[in-house]
């Protein structure tokens, strides 16, 4: 399923990326590390996509690109669907919004520097 034309705000290769994960074996209610293939590498700074499977059925990529010290990284996250309103955290003390798919590892944690639309966000994370 293909989201060119559909809303989806992440770049042409990032859209491709989550294509190509559709395609993978990733078991509902699970998240995974999966290495991108040879034309896909480029799309995050490590050659790795981080996938939630949420329960509804739901998918959701965490494209690294750029990784500092301390593993702090920034990203993009890119979901098939949007996210439910409850999934973007704006309550203090936060100092500012973060996407939480709990239970989901690197997914819970997630800092919003830009939401681009309701399924695409510039992210970051910081360590400290």
């Amino acid at each position: 399923m293909s989201l060119f034309g559909v809303g989806c705000g992440g770049s042409a290769q990032d859209a491709r990326v989550l294509d190509w994960v559709h395609a993978q074996s990733v078991a509902p209610k699970s998240t995974q590390e999966i290495s991108l293939p040879g034309d896909l590498a480029g799309a995050s700074t490590d050659a790795q996509v981080h996938v939630a499977r949420l329960a509804d059925g739901r998918t959701c990529i965490l494209l690294k690109k750029s990784i500092g010290w301390k593993s702090n990284f920034e990203g993009v996250l890119l979901c098939d669907a949007p996210l439910l309103p409850a999934e973007v955290v704006t309550a203090p003390p936060a100092p500012r919004a973060y996407v939480s798919l709990t239970g989901h590892a690197v997914f819970e944690e997630l800092y919003v520097r830009t939401q681009r639309d309701k399924r695409t966000f510039d992210v970051y994370f910081d360590l400290n």
